[in-house]
């Protein structure tokens, strides 16, 4: 510490010395109260500042952590409809709001309609009542419930007998019900993370088939 000292105070006194040796005489009387002799980079650090350790980045869990602790399984008879059936009516509540159902629908051949396709595409659809009405697996076809897991290539639903499903959503097409609207989607345009649909623009010409 004495030896930082030192070369701090050799420091100032080799800047006032040359510029008493190069500024007017008139001035030399001024130099020692006009310089600033406190340096930005002559400072030492403070105790605080030494011992002020980083602070370590919260690390969260990847997808793979996740599925080997089973936060992607639901056992089969763990929930019930008549529990589930309060999301539904929330998430009633947040697509109309989101998709502004108050007003009218706009036509299909209106600029209005594909900011609100984007919207619907881009919406979370768990507690969406969901129907399946064609599928390439019969077994599928007319099962309905509510949607409590969204996956990039599978919905999962609980029906009103308390049974959860997956549902895969390349092959099918659902219907989706918002109070006295019925809307159908084709499930190979939502095989997409439901984080990275929220971000994704839905292609403006889609082929309506499974």
């Amino acid at each position: 510490m004495a030896t930082e000292e030192r070369f701090n105070k050799e420091a100032v006194d080799t800047i006032v010395d040359f510029l008493k040796a190069n500024v007017p005489k008139n001035e030399i009387d001024n130099i020692e109260t006009e310089l600033k002799k406190d340096f930005v980079l002559a400072k030492r650090r403070s105790k605080n500042q030494r011992s002020k350790k980083k602070k370590k980045k919260v690390r969260c869990l990847t997808r793979n952590e996740k599925k080997k602790l089973n936060f992607f399984n639901i056992p089969r008879n763990s929930l019930k409809y008549e529990d589930i059936q309060s999301m539904n009516e929330i998430w009633l509540d947040y697509v109309s709001q989101l998709l502004e159902l108050d007003k009218p629908i706009p036509e299909c051949t209106s600029k209005s309609w594909e900011t609100f396709t984007q919207s619907l595409y881009k919406a979370d659809f768990h507690g969406s009542i969901l129907k399946v009405v064609r599928s390439k697996c019969p077994s599928y076809v007319d099962k309905i419930g509510i949607c409590i897991m969204d996956t990039r290539n599978t919905f999962k639903i609980i029906c009103k007998e308390n049974i959860i499903t997956t549902i895969p959503k390349k092959g099918c097409v659902f219907e989706m019900y918002l109070k006295n609207i019925k809307i159908t989607l084709f499930g190979k345009h939502l095989c997409v993370r439901p984080a990275e649909r929220s971000t994704k623009k839905l292609k403006g010409h889609l082929h309506p088939d499974l």
